[in-house]
């Protein structure tokens, strides 16, 4: 495929005409709270949800083309493990076809990494300097037209939790708002909250809105404390079918911009009593709405603290409380556009040491704009990534290289692995790699035991996320020969798809999680007479004492608490194995980790012997006398 090509004025001129256009594209109304992490301080990215250690990442390259863009196969994606997913190669890096990509993705609760259009003419096209120059553009312009291609994709969140309280900082025109899971049976009960209202701009009012008996956005009771054509207000509107009745009752004191003030509405069958600061301000006869839960709401640029929060019945009965300490997994929030399956910007597949100057000032803006967002780059087999790690400065070191050869296996893996490792562990950045998935030029077609070979040789570096080349095969057309990846050209699901199943599923998830916050200490090879370039030579500790029968590789690795932990991989990818471990003088006892109901089973500090097929791993977790 080409690259697009525009003129730099021509490129930055294009605006947020395509951005506002398309940033109506997303899902509207009401979701569930996702959970994503606390941000960080501007200019420090946390990843967004692919880092956030909730799950282990297992990411597809070369999604389902365009008109196999459906749930249907996305849900396949789904089932057979995949969190997330790449959106170039077949979708040619086009706005319309990402924008549809993720709208489906997020159906499935699959996450993306958006190849976009005009990233792949910053990347390609211009370099980022102040100096100027020729095919230069300055870091302002890179900046907006980074803000424009973020605009496209990324979910407007107007809740969120900020210094313990709940912000709220806008809604639609119309107003948007979020509600309590829990309450759609609630009839008689008592809301109260704190709120301190914000003004809308300079000069501008301030209002903080709650709702009652919601039924949902479009209907509902809500009542607006605010200082909008009066001193203070209480503004009432019974939305019916999204049109509101609404009448106001003046306070007779000042409502005023960021003071604190204790609300209480008391719903008691027709009767609405409200009170601030302790005092009645207000009592409504009203039969619209006879139960349902609470919520707030603001409109436009409308913005308001909320705390403390709590609903009782007409006994006394606790139904809610929230101080907003543990997020907002109580409440569904209001979707303002955008994807919350949108996880970040593919901004580089494969540099050259030349392009990443370029790439790690692109990947700081983004940061820069929001540290949610993941600027992704990954890199060649063999790649100078000491240099990628100085100059990106990357949430993540991935890269590439495909061990299955059609006359053997690559025995340079271990030596490439260990050159990333070595990069990436004085900062504790995550390493990320991609496996070979589907048969090419000198590749063959990975068999069910290459997956886990390749899958946990990776993990025994300290691999914190796994990604597949390919799951849909490449059309014949691009050239390089591929054939049989886990989904044919025509969509059939060949016998890879159901060996990718349990691969991730059964082993690869469960176990993948385990080790998300562990730290590698080092990677040895046992009952090995040539050992490659890449990997140590066992040597008895007080820990192990001793590593006999078949060849293996040992993981070893220190947890966030006293643990240790060894993940023993099979060396081979053909032929069963059979390891036998001696446990030193520092060891109490250790415990096998079971995938399947991911615990842990004591095995005490006696002989220890594993089983392992090929290509397969056993995770042991040591606890220190």
């Amino acid at each position: 495929m080409s690259d697009l090509t525009v003129s730099r004025k021509g490129f930055l001129a294009l605006g947020s005409a395509i951005g506002g256009v398309l940033a109506s594209t997303g899902a509207f109304g009401a979701s569930r709270a996702s959970a994503r992490p606390a941000r960080k301080a501007a200019g420090a990215g946390t990843g967004g949800p692919l880092l956030d250690g909730s799950r282990f990442p297992i990411g597809v390259f070369w999604p389902p083309p365009p008109l196999e863009s459906t749930v249907e196969r996305y849900q396949q994606m789904v089932d057979a493990g995949f969190t997330y997913m790449h959106t170039g190669n077949y979708g040619w890096a086009d706005v319309q076809i990402a924008t549809h990509q993720l709208r489906t993705a997020q159906q499935v609760g699959l996450q993306v990494l958006v190849d976009d259009p005009d990233i792949r003419w910053l990347t390609r096209s211009v370099s980022i300097s102040d100096d100027g120059g020729d095919f230069t553009i300055t870091r302002r312009e890179a900046e907006a037209k980074l803000r424009e291609i973020i605009a496209r994709y990324q979910p407007v969140r107007w809740w969120r939790v900020e210094d313990g309280r709940l912000l709220i900082s806008g809604g639609t025109g119309n107003g948007s708002i979020g509600y309590s899971t829990e309450g759609e049976d609630w009839t008689d009960y008592t809301l109260s909250f704190s709120t301190s209202p914000r003004p809308t701009g300079a000069g501008g009012y301030a209002q903080s809105g709650w709702a009652f008996r919601v039924q949902d956005e479009g209907n509902a009771y809500v009542w607006l404390l605010n200082n909008q054509s009066g001193p203070g207000n209480l503004t009432k509107a019974v939305f019916v079918n999204g049109a509101p009745r609404v009448s106001v009752v003046p306070l007779g004191f000042d409502v005023v911009a960021g003071t604190t003030y204790r609300v209480e509405t008391r719903l008691e069958g027709d009767t609405i009593t409200t009170s601030v600061n302790g005092k009645v301000v207000d009592t409504t006869t009203d039969a619209t709405f006879a139960s349902g839960p609470v919520g707030f709401r603001q409109a436009g640029n409308e913005s308001a603290y909320y705390d403390d929060v709590r609903v009782v019945d007409a006994s006394g009965r606790e139904l809610l409380s929230e101080d907003f300490s543990g997020g907002l997994d109580q409440w569904r929030t209001p979707g303002g556009g955008g994807f919350e399956s949108f996880a970040g910007i593919h901004l580089y597949d494969e540099p050259t040491v030349p392009k990443l100057a370029d790439l790690g000032a692109l990947a700081e803006i983004i940061r820069s704009i929001d540290p949610d967002v993941l600027p992704y780059i990954n890199h060649f087999p063999g790649f100078d990534y000491e240099a990628a790690m100085e100059q990106t400065t990357p949430e993540l070191l991935s890269f590439d290289r495909y061990p299955i050869l059609s006359s053997g296996e690559d025995v340079g893996y271990f030596a490439n692995w260990a050159a990333v490792r070595e990069a990436a562990l004085p900062t504790d950045t995550p390493t990320w790699a991609f496996i070979q998935s589907v048969g090419y030029a000198n590749h063959a077609v990975p068999t069910k035991a290459d997956l886990y070979w390749q899958t946990n040789i990776s993990l025994a570096y300290g691999c914190k996320g796994i990604q597949y080349f390919t799951y849909w095969t490449p059309d014949p057309a691009r050239g390089e020969g591929f054939h049989d990846g886990i989904v044919l050209v025509d969509g059939t699901l060949t016998p890879l798809y159901d060996a990718t199943r349990e691969v991730n599923t059964e082993w690869l998830a469960p176990v993948g999680l385990q080790l998300l916050p562990l730290r590698s200490e080092a990677v040895q090879a046992a009952n090995l007479a040539d050992v490659p370039a890449g990997l140590d030579t066992f040597e008895a500790d007080d820990e192990i004492a001793s590593v006999s029968g078949d060849a293996v590789v040992l993981g070893r690795f220190t947890g966030p608490d006293e643990h240790r932990y060894v993940l023993l991989a099979n060396y081979s990818r053909h032929e069963a194995a059979t390891v036998e471990l001696r446990w030193g003088s520092a060891v109490q006892r250790v415990a096998s980790f079971n995938p399947g109901n991911e615990s842990y089973r004591n095995r005490g500090r006696g002989r220890f012997v594993v089983e392992l097929g090929a290509g397969e791993a056993h995770l042991v977790r040591v606890d220190p006398r």
